[in-house]
């Protein structure tokens, strides 16, 4: 038993490894090899909607819009959905918008669907009214870098890719529920983005950032047909690569940024996701435990005995050496406040701590909550309980 358990850290530490290995080859603002071509005419440029569904006011939401205005890029509009032209949101939408007169802006209040998921509702309004023969779907926490629509349209164009998809930086923590959240997209969201993609070339897509191709869409149904799962960006990268598609990334970040986040929002956000990813593959969900070997530390005592209690105080060295290098490589933002440096340790600790409180959930319900209601849902994320319209309210995943 107690060589059995040293495979398994083994195992563990070697995968995590790995993934502090892939994300600092792949950091952001790394020098790439390639750089997107600046010498193409404006009208070899294809046309593209960046749809934005918006919904409640982000943190840094006006500096989040802002830099969308002030893309490297010839040809784009950008088209927002909201919910109801009361929104606070669209208060800021327009300011934002007032300040680029020169780029076409949309604004829709599409309202809510009793039946649909929401973003994807918003989605469907927003293709509808699109002039762009490419859509850059992109959530309204998310901040990009002048160059960042260049990059992927250059990746669209040199591989044939009908859909990218972007490796997620969180920044700009100012609580300890933040850096716990703004960490774990760094290290093990982004790192499974890439490993995965780069080894295994399997797609694990997170809806903040995704390039896709409208014709392609379209031979699909449009967004309308992912229109009854809530893990719409998982499936949209599924059926692209089941239909023949080309799927890619070049490995161009976007910022997610979460400055307030509170250890309830953590979690409650932490245990969605987890629902999701038992419903989308069991297998590959039920084997993260794996992934957590200060947690088999801790679950290996009472069977290898108390003689062996060196192995918790190692595996949590580990695991916070292997985070923090990713920390101070990665978030160049965040490595800026001395705070972040000294919580460090204890983030990681409590940050794993609270993953194998939030791992346990599906195990005892398929409930989502979704600020102010809550939905039940089955295989793929397919939703079982259609809530009520006054329930269904659209949240940023």
């Amino acid at each position: 038993m107690y060589i059995a358990i040293l495979i398994l850290l083994g195992f563990s530490s070697l995968y995590l490894i790995l993934l502090t290995v892939m994300t600092l080859i792949y950091r952001p603002n790394r020098k790439k090899t390639g750089q997107p071509t600046n010498s193409l005419a404006k009208s070899d440029y294809p046309w593209v909607s960046i749809l934005k569904p918006v919904k409640g006011v982000d943190d840094g939401l006006e500096a989040n819009l802002e830099s969308f205005y002030h893309l490297d890029y010839p040809v784009y509009e950008i088209l927002f959905a909201v919910d109801s032209w009361q929104d606070r949101e669209v208060e800021i939408i327009r300011r934002v918008a007032d300040r680029h007169p020169k780029i076409y802006t949309r604004i829709l209040a599409t309202g809510h669907h009793p039946t649909e998921n929401p973003k994807i509702h918003k989605l469907t309004c927003l293709e509808s009214e699109s002039r762009g023969c490419l859509f850059w779907v992109t959530d309204a926490n998310v901040r990009v870098e002048p160059d960042t629509l260049r990059c992927l349209v250059a990746e669209y164009k040199v591989s044939g890719a009908r859909f990218i998809f972007s490796p997620i930086l969180g920044a700009a923590s100012r609580t300890f529920a933040s850096l716990m959240e703004n960490t774990s997209l760094n290290f093990f969201t982004s790192g499974n983005v890439i490993t995965l993609w780069k080894i295994f070339s399997k797609p694990v897509v997170v809806g903040k950032s995704m390039l896709i191709e409208g014709a392609a869409l379209k031979t699909l149904g449009g967004f309308k047909y992912f229109k009854d799962y809530l893990a719409e960006d998982y499936l949209i990268g599924k059926s692209f690569m089941e239909s023949g598609f080309r799927v890619s990334t070049d490995y161009t970040w976007v910022a997610n940024i979460n400055q307030r986040a509170t250890i309830k929002s953590f979690y409650k956000r932490m245990a969605r996701w987890a629902r999701l990813r038992y419903q989308l593959h069991r297998p590959a969900y039920l084997s993260e435990i794996l992934l957590n070997p200060m947690v088999l530390a801790l679950a290996s005592l009472p069977v290898v005995g108390a003689g062996f209690w060196w192995l918790v105080p190692l595996a949590i060295g580990v695991k916070v050496l292997l985070e923090y290098l990713n920390f101070v490589v990665v978030n160049a933002q965040d490595r800026g406040r001395w705070q972040n440096h000294l919580l460090f340790p204890l983030m990681v600790v409590t940050k794993d701590l609270i993953f194998l409180a939030v791992y346990l959930t599906p195990f005892f319900s398929s409930t989502v909550d979704w600020r102010g209601g809550r939905i039940k849902v089955g295989k793929n994320s397919l939703i079982c309980h259609k809530p009520s319209f006054e329930q269904l309210i659209y949240e940023e995943a």
